[in-house]
This record gives structure tokens, C-alpha cells and sequence, in this order.
């Protein structure tokens, strides 16, 4: 997703159409061509918006063409059945294959330019404008006119009113229905189109847009005891419905209102004033494309702002969560010999401040064994320094295997020597922790030949203490450094206790 957005012709749901769009597709289409006729404002069946060539263009957005043959049919089949009471029979079907001709050529427009079947971005819907109400609603104006003076010569209205008429009439229709079949053909959850939470003002703000819309509608001739109540006063509920509720609701909205708007000018209730039929038509018109542009227009503007929101919040979570990661890596890195694997020196020196202080606060004795490989530099000079290094490794394996205790701590000081901290009973204990690291190296019987053991060993020196205010924890190493030395003097692979 750039910003959480499906790319173009993106998978939005089956390619293929199940079953019942069979059914469905020519009965919405059929209800929707008797709906739009119902509301004809002439006697020559001029209508406001004509709504069912949305219906066709929809399906093939949704579906990506699959079957489109067939949904051509079946609509093109209902379209010719539904104008039969307005027209004669050779007429319904010239008509019709206007429409048809219409719908085909906005669809092959838009998937010349690439737009998004579900009209999820601005600039697609910008697109779609020019691609259908613009060129495909006008090139079908300019036919259908033509086919409607040829088949009835004593009409009176001049050649370009019916292709204004009709060209605006049919962009209406792909402008306010598309949009809104295609969002209802989404789940409510799908991509940008979280439900939103509803608030008391959501309700009170609906609720006097239906007051007013009310208002509107029941106006003779635009006025209420000579105060102008025009359809324009319409927009603002609309706005605050694209900001709250997307495009869903937005294009529901547009819709009722621009029927309701065909439907009032047939009763003669003339909301935009007394005017001609013709200038009338051609007002709600004005007004129903600026109600499509500035609602519909800004809810899918605000839906892909939000979703793109959404997304670098996305991108900012997981770069927070790969950075978080890599610090802790990172400090894992810091914290561990190279070498060996182990802790190193600064880990040892943290844990020892810790434990150090733990100990204090509960009066525990904490013990520090120092241990140094016996004969180490001879053995790097017969075996060679890669061979001391897998014997480093070696060591610090056995080490770590032999303390696992909450506490305990296995570390590298530097070069051969290996530090131990763990919290004992007493000196006994201590003693038993340092003599179980020594045999327990000594089992490991790594081949010495430079050593007067034959095998690798090594030295140990342990001090403890319970921590106390004003000691220092250097002097706890520094004891068990001194008790090490005294081992190495005494001869080597033993343990020696400090003081």
C-alpha cells in the first residue's frame, strides 16, 4: 500500500462474479430505470439523473470485466424491457444500446488509465470524471439526441437542450451511483472504511439535516413567507457527513437528495424558483454536481488522507519496533565476549554493581571466583593462537553448563581468566562452587602437552563478603585476584579462599 491503499486493479474481493449477481445486477438495474422514470420532469421523459448506466459500470469495476459479456446482456436485456413505457419498441432498443455503448466506452477509459477499480484515490476519481460524466456521458448525449428528434420529429426542444439535458442527466448518474455501489459492494471494514464510532452530535447533526431537508423540499418555489429556503443550505450536512463517515454514507446522502430533487420538480413545487422546466432541470443539475463534487470528492479526499495517515503510522511503529530491536541486539552486543560468547567485562562489572546492592538491602553473602588457565601462554606457543582460542571456547562452555542459577554469572575478565559472582551460604559453599568449576575442567581433559598435568587446568581464587555501607565492590575483586595468585603460587589446579 502506498499509504494502506490497493495499488490499481488490486484485488478487492473474487475476480470472477458468483451466482446471484446474475440475478441481481438486471433486477437493481430494472428498479433503477423505473426510479429515475418515475422521476421524469417532462412529458418527453426528461429526468434530472439518469441512474442505471452506474449500474453496469460498477459490476465491471468490481469484477474486473470477468464476465462482462453477460452482465452486458442482462442489463442491456433489462434496460430495453424497463424503457418500453417510454418508448416504442425500435426506440427502447436504440436507446439502450446508447447506453450500453456508453457504459463500455467510460469502463475502457478507465482501464486505459489505470484507475483504481474501487475509485480509492483523488486523483481516480478525477479520472473517472473525465472517463465517464465527462467524455463517455457527452459522446452518448450527442447519439442519443439525435435518436430521440429522429424518432419524434414533433418534439420542440432544440437539438443541443437534449444533449445538455441528457449529457448532464447521465454524468449524475455514473457521478452519485457509482461511487455509491461500489462502497456498498465492500466490506464495511475494507481497507480505508473503518466504521466510525457514533456521537451524540453524529445524531444531532443528522437529524437536522433531515429537518432541513424537509424544509427544503415542502418550499413553494424556493421561499417560506418570503425568506429564500433553497437546496444549497443542503451542503453543509453533507460536508460533515464526508469528514465523519467517508464515502459510503456521503454518496448514500447525495443520492436520496438529488431523487428527492427529481421528485420535487415533478409535483411543481420549483425549490429553485419560478422558472422555465428546462432552466429548472438544468439548476438541480447545477446543484446536484456540486453536491457530488465537494461531498463525494471530499470524502474520498479525507479517506485516502486518513489512510495515508494510518500508514506512516505504520511505517514509524515498525521502523520504533526494528530500531527497538536492533538496540537491543545491540546491547546484547555490548554485553557479550566476542570470543567466547559469554558476558564480558563490562556486563560482569554491571551485574556485580546490582547484585552487589541487592545483597546489601537482604544481608547475603556474594562470593567472586577468579579463575586463570594454567600454562596458557605456553600452550598458544605449542598449539598455536587459533588452537587457544577453541580452548578459550571450550572453558567457557563448561563454565556456563556448570552455573545456571538465577544470579549466577559466568564471564570473561580478560585474556585466560574467567570470573564467576554468585550469592553462596557460606565459605563452604563458595569453596564447592569454585572446586566444581576446577574438576569440572579438568574433566574436560583438553590435551596440554606444555603443562606438568598433561591436560588443561586452572587456577582459582574466591573472596566473599556481605556488602556493607562504605565497602567497595573493588575490593571484593581484588581479593579473589590475590587468593588466585596464591593458588598459582602453591603450584597451580587448585582453589585457594582469600584470607
Amino acid at each position: 500500500m502506498n499509504a494502506t491503499l490497493p495499488a490499481p486493479h488490486a484485488p478487492t474481493g473474487p475476480d470472477r462474479p458468483p451466482w446471484w449477481v446474475y440475478l441481481l445486477l438486471p433486477l437493481l438495474h430494472f428498479a433503477s430505470v423505473k426510479l429515475t422514470l418515475f422521476c421524469a420532469v417532462t412529458p418527453e421523459t426528461e429526468v434530472v439523473v439518469w441512474l442505471p448506466n452506474a449500474v453496469l459500470l460498477a459490476a465491471l469495476l468490481r469484477y474486473r470485466g470477468q464476465r462482462g459479456w453477460a452482465m452486458a446482456a442482462l442489463t442491456y436485456s433489462s434496460d430495453v424491457l424497463a424503457s418500453l413505457s417510454a418508448f416504442s419498441v425500435w426506440g427502447a432498443v436504440l436507446i439502450s444500446l446508447v447506453n450500453l455503448a456508453e457504459v463500455l466506452l467510460t469502463y475502457w477509459l478507465m482501464r486505459r488509465m489505470q484507475v483504481s477499480r474501487g475509485l480509492l484515490r483523488f486523483r481516480d476519481f478525477g479520472k473517472f470524471v473525465v472517463a465517464g460524466p465527462i467524455v463517455g456521458a457527452l459522446l452518448a448525449s450527442l447519439l442519443a439526441s439525435a435518436v430521440l428528434l429522429q424518432l419524434d420529429v414533433s418534439t420542440t426542444t432544440p437539438y443541443f437542450t437534449l444533449v445538455r439535458l441528457w449529457w448532464f442527466g447521465d454524468a449524475l448518474g455514473l457521478l452519485i451511483y457509482t461511487p455509491l455501489l461500489l462502497s456498498f459492494s465492500r466490506p464495511l471494514n475494507f481497507g480505508p472504511y473503518h466504521p466510525t464510532r457514533y456521537t451524540l452530535v453524529d445524531g444531532i447533526v443528522v437529524l437536522l439535516g433531515l429537518a432541513l431537508a424537509g424544509l427544503v423540499f415542502s418550499t413553494h418555489r424556493g421561499e417560506i413567507g418570503g425568506v429564500s429556503v433553497t437546496p444549497d443550505l443542503l451542503l453543509p450536512p453533507v460536508l460533515y457527513l464526508a469528514v465523519r463517515f467517508g464515502v459510503r454514507w456521503t454518496s448514500l446522502a447525495v443520492a436520496l437528495i438529488s431523487l428527492a430533487t427529481a421528485w420535487v420538480l415533478t409535483t411543481g413545487h420549483q425549490p429553485f424558483g419560478a422558472v422555465d422546466v428546462h432552466l429548472e432541470i438544468v439548476r438541480a443539475q447545477e446543484f446536484i454536481f456540486t453536491l457530488c463534487t465537494v461531498g463525494i470528492g471530499c470524502a474520498i479526499l479525507l479517506t485516502e488522507l486518513k489512510a495515508q495517515e494510518r500508514g506512516l503510522e505504520d511505517k514509524v511503529r515498525e521502523r520504533t519496533q526494528a530500531l527497538e530491536a536492533s538496540n537491543t541486539q545491540l546491547a546484547a552486543l555490548s554485553a557479550t565476549d566476542g570470543l567466547t560468547g559469554i558476558a564480558n567485562r563490562r556486563r560482569f562489572d554491571e551485574v556485580l554493581a546490582s547484585e552487589w546492592s541487592r545483597a546489601a538491602r537482604n544481608q547475603q553473602l556474594l562470593a567472586v571466583v577468579m579463575l586463570d588457565v594454567d600454562f596458557f601462554k605456553p600452550y598458544n606457543d605449542h598449539y598455536g593462537h587459533l588452537a587457544g582460542d577453541d580452548c578459550l571456547r571450550h572453558i567457557a562452555s563448561v563454565l556456563a553448563a556448570q552455573f545456571r542459577r538465577t544470579g549466577d554469572l559466568v564471564a570473561r575478565y580478560g585474556g585466560e581468566e574467567f570470573v564467576l559472582l554468585c550469592s553462596v551460604k557460606d565459605a563452604a559453599d563458595a569453596l564447592q562452587i569454585a572446586e566444581t568449576a576446577r574438576l569440572a575442567l579438568q574433566a574436560l581433559a583438553l590435551p596440554h602437552a606444555a603443562s606438568k598435568f598433561g591436560v588443561v587446568t586452572a587456577s582459582l581464587g574466591v573472596a566473599l563478603c556481605v556488602p556493607g555501607v562504605g565497602e567497595a565492590m573493588d575490593t571484593l575483586v581484588q581479593q579473589a585476584d590475590q587468593a588466585l595468585y596464591q593458588a598459582k603460587a602453591a603450584g597451580r589446579n587448585q582453589t585457594h579462599m582469600a584470607g
